[in-house]
């Protein structure tokens, strides 16, 4: 099982051992109050928490889940999460890919249920319901096949691959009876899907120009919206304004750049884009809770 504290930013790719079977379990426990960094990817994801008090935001909602309750990402959806207090999180992220769901799919059951099941979600024309709460009617019958996944995964004793399918086959027959939605056509969240998809090209602008002066004037014309409705909107999927985004983005940059390189900190602080050494000082107090060169010695 990988343990990590942030799975990658903006667009991922899921780190997979054996590229025929794409499934992994993430064990979080994460070290700040950025407790998932914001990112996209064509797997299915769903969180499982432990403990912690946070807000996620996935694709333009925030839930607030409780320890114990579930929340499912379906494919292609932005997702970001944030603790709202002091207390420690921790949660289990399973990730996978469709190509798991379906291998096998038909040939171990009728034809009519693997297409019954099985393609509305995977076309898109179906999505799994995000919240998932204590009080689901099949809640006790998901954990014991999330906890079973976990052994499944961790032990890797012969044949657990086929159990892993078994069991997320039996997954999705729960979601299925359950917790299937009819996909809104056209709409994602209040936000059209178009408008959406420019918002993922801005994310990845970010990434590759966080050193350069970003406006919101120029965020906003990328997308092709007017400043006030891009940041209504920006917040609706990040749950941050756009210069809280960027510093938060930036800070990570300079987070990384303390712990792999020897380059000194104001030189840091240039390349990430500030200007002022008390400014960037200041910025990575309050989102690291540590000045840099305290969070380089340690």
């Amino acid at each position: 099982m990988l343990t990590d504290t942030h799975l990658k930013p903006f667009k991922q790719t899921v780190p997979i051992k054996n590229s025929d079977f794409r499934f992994n379990i993430f064990h979080i426990i994460p070290p700040t109050r950025e407790v998932m960094h914001l990112h996209w990817h064509e797997e299915w994801e769903l969180i499982y928490m432990i403990k912690g008090n946070t807000a996620f935001h996935i694709g333009t909602e925030t839930y607030y889940p409780e320890p114990g309750d579930l929340l499912f990402v379906n494919k292609g959806l932005m997702h970001t999460g944030f603790a709202i207090d002091d207390t420690s999180v921790e949660y289990f992220a399973f990730v996978f890919h469709s190509s798991v769901i379906s291998h096998g799919f038909a040939d171990n059951y009728q034809e009519n249920d693997h297409i019954e099941i099985t393609s509305p979600l995977m076309m898109g024309q179906q999505l799994v319901q995000t919240h998932i709460s204590k009080n689901a009617a099949n809640y006790t019958i998901l954990i014991s096949l999330l906890e079973q996944l976990i052994t499944e995964y961790s032990q890797k004793q012969h044949g657990y691959r086929l159990a892993i399918r078994s069991l997320l086959h039996l997954l999705l027959v729960q979601f299925s009876r359950f917790q299937i939605e009819d996909r809104q056509e056209g709409q994602t969240g209040g936000i059209d899907e178009d408008s959406y998809e420019q918002f993922k090209q801005l994310f990845t602008y970010i990434e590759t120009h966080y050193m350069e002066k970003l406006t919101i004037k120029t965020a906003a014309s990328l997308v092709n919206m007017s400043e006030s409705h891009f940041c209504r909107s920006f917040k609706k999927i990040t749950g941050k304004t756009f210069v809280e985004y960027v510093n938060l983005h930036r800070i990570s940059i300079a987070a990384q750049m303390l712990e792999t390189t020897s380059l000194p900190i104001t030189e840091i602080a240039f390349s990430i884009g500030y200007n002022s050494i008390n400014y960037f000082s200041k910025l990575f107090k309050m989102y690291k809770h540590c000045s840099p060169s305290h969070y380089r010695n340690e």
